[in-house]
């Protein structure tokens, strides 16, 4: 047998094995290090730093995230936001890549900071995307990135694992980013 034979067996036997999260981290683990990549830009962490200045409590954020969901997100914030250079990156970052089908960029409080499209809530404090990862300590306790289950996603109308990892200034983690990544479209030399 050839040697790219054997390799394709052993991946597939790796595969089969593996639980399913662990079958997610395989395939999209270099998927993982340009998400990694793509939260360590200095638009990216500037615009969380520049969001986070703003000083917003949390009870402001649960009200514009109220008014978020109830307008299902046709609020002048979430135009504001899609309208900002960092959230044209992110969409540029998609458009680029067709595994990659959505993207949410965070403060340190879980509010929305920029997103390629539209998200259905802007707080995204409450959710295991947001809270598995942040972690003010230095160093973090917590994992450098989380990989979700895969789901249907209804907008985009294909199975989707989320993938999570820290905004850093320096040492300090300031926010978040989650891609959702659509694993059928991984190209295969990932």
């Amino acid at each position: 047998m050839g040697t790219k034979i054997k390799q394709l067996m052993v991946l597939a036997a790796l595969l089969v094995l593996m639980p399913v999260d662990q079958a997610h981290a395989f395939c999209i683990g270099p998927i993982i290090k340009e998400i990694k990549a793509l939260a360590q830009h200095p638009l990216v962490v500037e615009s969380v730093k520049k969001g986070n200045a703003k000083g917003l409590t949390l009870e402001q954020i649960k009200e514009i995230d109220e008014r978020w969901i109830q307008q299902k997100g046709k609020v002048p914030e979430a135009q504001a936001m899609l309208e900002s250079t960092v959230s044209k990156l992110l969409a540029l970052e998609l458009a680029q890549k067709i595994y990659l089908k959505e993207a949410i960029l965070t403060g340190r409080l879980g509010e929305n900071v920029a997103m390629s499209p539209t998200t259905t809530d802007y707080w995204q404090g409450d959710e295991e995307k947001y809270l598995a990862v942040f972690d003010e300590n230095i160093p973090p306790s917590k994992p450098d990135h989380i990989i979700s289950r895969a789901k249907w996603d209804e907008s985009s109308r294909a199975m989707i694992a989320k993938v999570s990892v820290g905004v850093f200034d320096g040492p300090r983690m300031i926010g978040t980013l989650t891609v959702g990544v659509d694993l059928k479209r991984v190209p295969q030399t990932h």
